[in-house]
């Protein structure tokens, strides 16, 4: 008596003979078109040979039917997937959790979509349940880690290992703090806040846009004793109510939402919102100013990252036209002159509560001979009357969070001492631009 051609497929399929079980699924195909498992096993054949359309026809047909498995849809996600239907894709995982909460690796699956698409808390929520149902999902694990690296970029390390701006931080905190409601933005691991409450602040409240992060810093909090004195609030500070979120207005506001070019992340908007909605007014602002300093930078070395002239006997230099105008840099790390003092760029009062858009000129005296190639940028920071912090370029700088910039000319100036470049520096609330004055 002939063997039934499914019991045939499966046997050479679960012995790996993927040509003969294909073969077998087509003959169950041949007399029901809408056979679901012949379907889905066919499709997932064909997927593992390298036939994505073929597999995505019959695992469509598969999944069509009443009878459809969450293993059935989750296949057909991962054949989406793969065809770059990616919303299509986690609809299938979707699909397949419904039918099997308890789904791993669907929930593993669902947890990629949504960190491709920059859903990272979906994402990580995903990758938590999947191993909350399999602990030794190893692919799941790597997917978690990689998902929290998207969350906090690698320059948050050095920054919160800066022993210069931490003490600068906390001496500033220390003379503000006791005694007062302090209000942290931007809280991040929770440092600065955590610094208030040891201070002897009456109370402080800290918040966070990042959920992700703000459920961390509310274990860190929690680690270090202190949950009894700080709150931390996952949301933008735009959202904050006072009498719901804040008992009161604070009286001390506490941030370090400065980008490496300064403005880059909202620090002045910010700064607005909790002067109006937020803080007493009065209050103490910390840092209390903010600069952009420079000076004239030079050398072949940073030439040849900013400017092309020839290579291999042959003129390119048309192609600089396409360089950016700025670019970020570790200048401590990069080898420089330094053509000129160092000079304030702009500055901003951060107890002003309001930031119109700005310029203003700027004359630089260069004080060495040399071929300058741009404006090197740095922050300078006025914690209070009596603490700055500056992350000048330096070789013995250590750990700095804050890298950079590096304003580049349109093209290399020669100059000598006494000769001075003239620049217009502007700001329009998101970030700053210096223009070359010719």
């Amino acid at each position: 008596m002939d063997q039934d051609p499914l019991q045939q497929a499966f046997a050479h399929h679960s012995a790996g003979r993927l040509e003969a079980a294909a073969l077998s699924y087509r003959a169950v195909l041949a007399r029901d078109p809408d056979h679901t498992e012949a379907n889905h096993l066919l499709g997932v054949i064909r997927f593992q040979q390298g036939h994505t359309g073929e597999a995505r026809t019959h695992l469509a047909r598969a999944t069509a039917a009443a009878a459809a498995t969450a293993e059935m849809h989750n296949n057909f996600g991962v054949v989406l997937n793969a065809l770059g239907e990616s919303e299509a894709a986690a609809a299938a995982f979707s699909r397949a959790l419904g039918l099997n909460p308890d789904y791993a690796e669907a929930c593993n699956n669902l947890g990629s979509i949504h960190r491709i698409a920059g859903r990272i808390e979906m994402a990580v929520q995903c990758f938590r349940q999947a191993l909350a149902l399999k602990p030794d999902y190893a692919e799941a694990q790597e997917n978690l880690r990689a998902a929290y690296r998207d969350v906090i970029p690698a320059w948050h390390f050095a920054m919160m290992n800066d022993e210069i701006r931490n003490r600068a931080y906390d001496e500033a905190i220390g003379r503000a703090a006791p005694g007062k409601r302090v209000l942290d933005i931007g809280t991040g691991a929770g440092l600065l806040a955590m610094m208030a409450a040891r201070a002897g602040a009456q109370q402080v409240t800290t918040v966070e846009m990042v959920s992700l992060i703000a459920e961390r810093a509310r274990d860190i909090v929690a680690a270090n004793n202190l949950s009894d004195r700080i709150r931390v609030i996952g949301k933008p500070s735009s959202e904050l109510l006072v009498g719901q979120d804040l008992v009161e207005r604070a009286e001390v506001l506490v941030t370090e939402t400065f980008s490496s070019g300064l403005l880059n992340e909202g620090v002045l908007p910010t700064l607005e919102h909790a002067h109006e909605h937020l803080l007493l007014p009065g209050a103490a602002i910390i840092p209390a100013a903010a600069s952009a300093m420079g000076y004239l930078a030079g050398g072949d070395m940073l030439r040849q990252k900013l400017f092309i002239d020839r290579a291999a006997g042959l003129d390119l230099g048309l192609f600089n036209d396409f360089a950016p105008p700025k670019v970020g840099l570790y200048l401590d790390r990069e080898p420089h002159e330094i053509l000129s003092e160092d000079m304030e760029l702009i500055r901003f009062d951060l107890a002003q509560r309001r930031f119109p858009m700005g310029s203003r000129r700027v004359t630089i005296k260069a004080t060495r001979s040399g071929v300058a190639v741009g404006i090197a940028q740095w922050l300078m920071l006025e914690l209070d009357a009596e603490t700055r912090y500056a992350n000048r370029p330096s070789p013995d700088a250590g750990s700095n969070g804050w890298a950079h910039i590096l304003y580049r000319f349109p093209h290399p100036i020669t100059v000598k001492p006494g000769d001075f470049i003239r620049l217009v520096v502007r700001h329009d609330r998101a970030q700053i631009s210096i223009d070359l004055v010719e």
